[in-house]
């Protein structure tokens, strides 16, 4: 991502910050195919563990600065890495029951969650050996099933 992109995001989102009268940072990380945006203070006007909010505003700031954006590239929000830290869990649970599925041989199919939470369960679990993964179920029943792989 050129670093024109990042700083239009940056003053964006800044820009956000000033209008509601919120003192704070705004970081600015490329990740794979997105844009992660941290916005970190001690907020008073910004909801915080609210995925909807942060997903609105991730829409608003891509509508308004699809100029400046590479095609499919997606403003994932933060609010002082709530969102993150959220990945970093799913992460880890994604990892310990895969490693339950290759010693037990059978497959585990987890709990309903939003599509950003399967994304990321998918994605750590690509390359994880023995394993694959899919999801199964419509709208808010959706959840990912790992399973041993045939070898």
């Amino acid at each position: 991502m050129e670093a024109k992109t990042s700083e239009a995001i940056r003053q964006f989102f800044s820009g956000f910050l000033v209008v509601l009268g919120e003192p704070g940072q705004v970081e600015v990380t490329p990740e794979e195919g997105d844009v992660y945006v941290n916005l970190s203070g001690p907020f008073k006007l910004i909801p915080q563990g609210d995925p909807a909010f942060r997903a609105a505003l991730g829409r608003v700031a891509q509508l308004h600065l699809r100029a400046d954006l590479p095609q499919g590239v997606r403003i994932v929000v933060d609010i002082n890495g709530e969102a993150l830290a959220r990945r970093h869990e799913l992460a880890e649970r994604a990892r310990r029951v895969a490693e339950r599925v290759v010693a037990e041989r059978r497959r585990i199919q987890l709990e309903p969650m939003p599509p950003q939470d399967r994304r990321v369960i998918h994605l750590v679990l690509a390359d994880f050996p023995g394993v694959r993964t899919y999801s199964v179920g419509k709208g808010s029943g959706r959840r990912v099933v790992i399973e041993p792989t045939q070898e």
